[in-house]
């Protein structure tokens, strides 16, 4: 039963001519208490021709198309995108392309707007996969002093590039990162129709959710992002990178309801979406333009908890605005102690990358500098560093000490093994954002 197979496996036909013709014989022959063999044996047979038409055609050949790596060409593996994109082929596009697919998987139709606000940094970053549309002045960016895209959802902010892609509820579009170009400061944010109504986002996202991205050149750079939640909660977040060895990063920020009285969904102040603010946005304004450490108005909980440039530049602002979040994490009712419980993969202030192991976050120890930051600290300190020991045996003022020399102030945050900023090597692939609905914001 076998030979007629192993001939058609080889030549393509059996002593009969035909290619199928093994088939009726051998059926003939056997008789009845054979046809279950036969019939595993025509499975077989099957798919050893979908195999070879896969072959053919450049498909995989790993049975549901998810397994293998992805190649850069026209073929390649059709792993499913995350974030609620369909699986779909990899189109033909050069090698080291990063194809970044945006999906609207919100609760209403609106406008997701992407900014890139260095100038003319975007001129390798296309609207089509044979690359011949640069973004840049496109019919998409509304950075364009009166154009239709403007005029339909807000001007951008001029002297950088601004995407205005509006997209239905469970819509999707793709753009293409040329192998040699790259995305620096990016940042994307979703609004709904009603609000951009009213006032568009455009210039810069208030009181939202974004994500925030730097993509360096393909083979010799990082795919650099977060999420962000520092303005406030308006909606879920999901971004996946996808390398082409099959590598995938994936970041998920889609928090269940806050539990308590101290959080609250309001309308955006002016807006009209709905949204679970900050502290940074709850506390008042800081009113703070260089850093005193005596300063009673330096030295607030507003201050802290928008932690402006003039304390995040000073190591002991910074400091004290660490100590402040350090507090509420401990606090499951807070902003940050909710995001957090609820394993959000997000910031919820403007320096969240780190932690502090404690609430003294590093200061007021016999190996760290004072807590009423009186220490003398290296000319060159960084700020960032020394406002919590990110590292240890850390120079101090004085030559003949260290500081943090038993352990760290602060760590990497992790939310569920994963840092607030992951920054996967980028080798063309695919990048999937996707804005997601939470339901229980929208509940009367």
């Amino acid at each position: 039963m076998t030979q007629p197979l192993a001939r058609s496996r080889t030549s393509g036909s059996n002593a009969g001519g035909g290619r199928f013709d093994w088939v009726p014989g051998a059926a003939v022959t056997c008789g009845v208490r054979c046809s279950s063999v036969l019939g595993v044996l025509m499975i077989i047979y099957g798919m050893i021709l979908l195999v070879r038409a896969g072959a053919k055609h450049g498909l995989p050949s790993g049975g549901d198309g998810g397994s293998g790596s992805a190649s850069s060409g026209g073929g390649g593996s059709q792993k499913p995108w995350p974030g609620g994109v369909d699986t779909m082929p990899r189109p033909d596009v050069p090698e080291g392309t990063t194809l970044m697919t945006i999906t609207n998987n919100e609760w209403s139709d609106g406008v997701v707007f992407c900014r890139g606000p260095v100038q003319d940094s975007l001129a390798k970053v296309f609207l089509d996969e044979a690359m011949t549309k640069s973004v840049i002045h496109s019919e998409k960016d509304c950075s364009v002093p009166g154009s239709a895209i403007a005029k339909e959802y807000g001007a951008g902010v001029p002297g950088g590039t601004t995407l205005a892609l509006g997209l239905k509820r469970g819509e999707s579009t793709t753009l293409y990162i040329a192998a040699d170009g790259g995305w620096p400061s990016g940042a994307c944010w979703f609004q709904d129709s009603a609000s951009n109504s009213i006032v568009s986002m455009a210039k810069g996202p208030q009181y939202m959710s974004e994500v925030e991205f730097t993509i360096e050149k393909s083979g010799k750079g990082a795919v650099w992002y977060d999420m962000s939640s520092v303005e406030g909660v308006s909606g879920g977040i999901t971004m996946n990178y996808t390398d082409n060895h099959g590598a995938t990063q994936t970041d998920v920020a889609v928090p269940g309801k806050f539990k308590g009285n101290a959080l609250k969904v309001v309308p955006a102040p002016g807006i009209g979406f709905p949204t679970v603010l900050s502290d940074k946005n709850t506390l008042g304004a800081c009113v703070c333009d260089v850093w005193d450490v005596d300063s009673k108005e330096c030295n607030s909980d507003a201050c802290f908890a928008g932690c402006p440039g003039s304390l995040v530049d000073n190591p002991c602002g910074q400091h004290r605005c660490r100590t402040f979040y350090a507090k509420k994490y401990k606090e499951a009712s807070s902003y940050c102690g909710w995001l957090y419980d609820e394993k959000a993969q997000t910031y919820c202030w403007a320096m969240d990358e780190w932690q502090c192991t404690d609430e003294t976050c590093g200061y007021g120890g016999e190996d760290e500098p004072k807590a009423d930051c009186s220490s003398k600290l290296p000319a060159d300190a960084a700020a960032n560093t020394y406002s919590c020991g990110h590292g240890t045996n850390l120079p101090s003022g004085n030559s003949s000490k260290l500081f943090w020399t038993k352990e760290a102030g602060c760590v990497d945050k992790m939310v569920k093994g994963v840092p607030t900023n992951p920054a996967p090597k980028r080798f063309g692939g695919r990048i999937s954002i996707s804005f997601e609905n939470l339901p229980w914001l929208h509940l009367a």
